[in-house]
């Protein structure tokens, strides 16, 4: 899987990024509520999707095809995506916006990447930390989530980098 991964990210640039979740309609108005289990990346025509598991402690890493919508919804609301590279990437038109390197945390190779956490540093610099063990789902951030999560792991916790460069 980790092969795969890495033939799926090499010299791609990130299209976007995407959290999945729902519409709901109240008054004529509509409002999208995120769910932030779920986080997709989505390079040329493969999305590389993140979910928040074991009660919001681990992340489980999959390519997929499209992005899923494997959640219930109430029938008056409206299964959605939402793009937010415009929040999380520095630049969304700059060249460098592929991953150069990988950091996984406390990495499990099964049919599916499990992981603590994981880094994405991109080409032109900019880091990307998503922290699974936020109360609601996936955290993203940079350099600064991941020094909160960092402070957050018991200090009995061993912590296993597996670094790859792409």
């Amino acid at each position: 899987m980790l092969e795969k991964l890495i033939r799926i990210v090499k010299d791609k640039n990130i299209d976007d990024i995407y959290l999945t979740g729902f519409v709901d309609i109240e008054d004529g108005i509509a409002q999208f509520h995120h769910d932030l289990r779920f986080v997709y990346l989505e390079l040329d025509d493969k999305y590389l999707r993140f979910e928040s598991i074991e009660q919001f402690s681990r992340l489980r890493i999959s390519i997929v095809n499209a992005i899923n919508f494997d959640y219930e919804v109430d029938e008056d609301m409206i299964r959605a995506k939402s793009s937010v590279s415009e929040v999380i990437l520095n630049d969304t038109m700059a060249i460098g916006n592929d991953i150069g390197e990988i950091t996984f945390y406390n990495l499990e190779q099964k049919i599916e990447l499990i992981c603590d956490a994981i880094e994405l540093k991109l080409v032109n610099g900019q880091v990307i930390f998503l922290d699974p063990s936020y109360y609601f789902g996936i955290n993203i951030g940079g350099k600064e989530q991941k020094e909160k999560w960092k402070l957050n792991i018991k200090k009995d916790t061993k912590v296993c980098e597996t670094l790859i460069k792409i």
